[in-house]
């Protein structure tokens, strides 16, 4: 069972590991790429419902057990406070030991909140393949520390056990649970999260983090050159520019630099 003592030590390695990172990636298709990362430079946040993993954010990995006698304790001492009868307090207690009651709570906060996603790294195959449009796309590398302090950022931990959370947990930790657990077999994606709580879903980055615009390996020569010049139009100062290879060596992706725009 996971407690403030394992949090905190979780949290710690984790942002310790953030904290050494210079730089963050983020694989898109080309199109939304220039005319709206670059374009407008802003990020677009999604609601978890919309994620393609089911179980990313997903409620039910909140696993807290109800200390039913603490619970009516607590209750007893609301109800005095608030002048509610022992009837209508017999009824809350009864509604809120239901198991679905705590999903339904927290599936109702996790509505609140939106997160955009990068990844440590730009040569991961995988990643140019599901979301930089099998490779014709675009890897974008921003410095970290020049981000927006309009949203959190966070190094997910990837588990192959969902471990129950001790009921007396801080709220910050749960939540930071569920933000960041995912399946093990994502681990390749290396990924870094930021999340919002703002309401709007588009929200903008200073053009001095972005570091890096790397090509996918499938992007055509015309394509590149006639994006190279859009992208010296949009002021991005010192951005360098690149295009991925394959290695028929190593079956792997090597970085082959072209150009740095200076403005």
């Amino acid at each position: 069972m996971l407690n403030n003592r394992d949090f905190k030590i979780l949290t710690t390695n984790e942002f310790n590991k953030l904290n050494s990172i210079k730089h963050i990636y983020k694989y898109i298709n080309l199109n939304d790429g220039i005319e709206h990362i670059l374009g407008k430079n802003t990020f677009k946040f999604t609601q978890p419902t919309d994620f393609n993993d089911p179980f990313d954010c997903y409620e039910k990995l909140i696993n807290i057990p109800l200390d039913k006698k603490q619970f009516r304790k607590y209750l007893k001492e609301q109800s005095v406070a608030q002048n509610i009868s022992e009837e209508r307090l017999e009824t809350i207690f009864q509604n809120a030991i239901k198991p679905d009651t705590l999903f339904e709570t927290i599936k109702q906060h996790k509505d609140k909140f939106k997160l955009t996603c990068f990844s440590k790294i730009f040569d991961e195959t995988l990643m140019w393949s599901h979301y930089a449009d099998k490779h014709k796309g675009l890897c974008i590398g921003f410095v970290l520390d020049n981000m927006s302090t309009e949203y959190k950022m966070y190094p997910v931990h990837y588990s192959s056990k969902i471990q129950t959370i001790n009921p007396n947990t801080f709220y910050f930790y749960a939540f930071y649970y569920l933000v960041t657990f995912k399946e093990k077999k994502w681990a390749y994606e290396k990924e870094i999260r930021a999340v919002s709580l703002k309401s709007n879903s588009i929200l903008s980055y200073p053009k001095s983090a972005v570091k890096e615009v790397i090509f996918g390996c499938q992007v055509n020569p015309d394509t590149i050159t006639e994006t190279i010049d859009k992208i010296k139009e949009m002021n991005y100062p010192g951005v360098t520019i690149s295009k991925m290879e394959m290695d028929t060596k190593t079956l792997e992706l090597k970085k082959i630099p072209i150009m740095i725009i200076q403005n």
